[in-house]
């Protein structure tokens, strides 16, 4: 339908955007974006949306209307997803319906499951490491999905729940296990020991 409308150019796309993004402005939107969802996540708002992700008909007996925050998770992301969409077109100049084709939606499923599905810096790390891959790897660019198809199966086997999980990083725990690393250690064996 998009490549037949003429008000969004056609199958040429819609061109003639004008160039508005640079470095500093996606650099301070992305780290407002990033506070904002970091907050959310942790008010009273983003607790139940965390509550209805682990666990649908437990969070609806205690009292959450799942409906409300379904829609509310959806909206947020949808804007944030169109913020990230005018920065993009601002970038690129012109838009077209085949930019967004299945393999853009393998790329950012694959940036959510590598970071974690709980974890917002592991998202990120996820997404700076699998934008650098690619350029890292020019040569062998055919052989991008199989790349991510064994770094998929790879952090499946080795780490279901993703890089960080449900985790945030944190820099004082990093450096806590920088300097006593018989502290991970300790902590493993407890969580066996418990059952974990």
């Amino acid at each position: 339908i998009i490549e037949n409308v003429e008000f969004t150019g056609g199958a040429q796309g819609l061109s003639g955007i004008p160039k508005l993004s640079n470095f500093n402005t996606v650099y301070w939107v992305t780290a407002l974006t990033i506070a904002v969802l970091f907050a959310f996540g942790r008010s009273r708002h983003g607790r139940a949306i965390i509550a209805i992700r682990e666990d649908d008909i437990a969070s609806e007996a205690s009292g959450i209307p799942n409906t409300y925050y379904k829609v509310l998770a959806f909206t947020i992301s949808a804007f944030f997803a169109g913020v990230a969409g005018a920065i993009y077109a601002q970038q690129m100049q012109v838009l077209g319906a085949k930019t967004f084709n299945f393999m853009r939606s393998i790329d950012i499923l694959v940036i959510v499951v590598l970071g974690g599905l709980g974890s917002l810096t592991g998202s990120i790390i996820a997404a700076v490491g699998l934008t650098v891959l690619p350029e890292a790897l020019r040569g062998f660019s055919e052989y991008r999905m199989l790349i991510y198809s064994v770094a998929l199966i790879v952090v499946m086997i080795f780490k279901p729940s993703g890089l960080l999980g449900t985790r945030e990083f944190s820099m004082s725990a990093l450096l806590r296990w920088l300097r006593h690393p018989q502290f991970k250690r300790k902590k493993a064996a407890a969580e066996r020991g418990s059952g974990k």
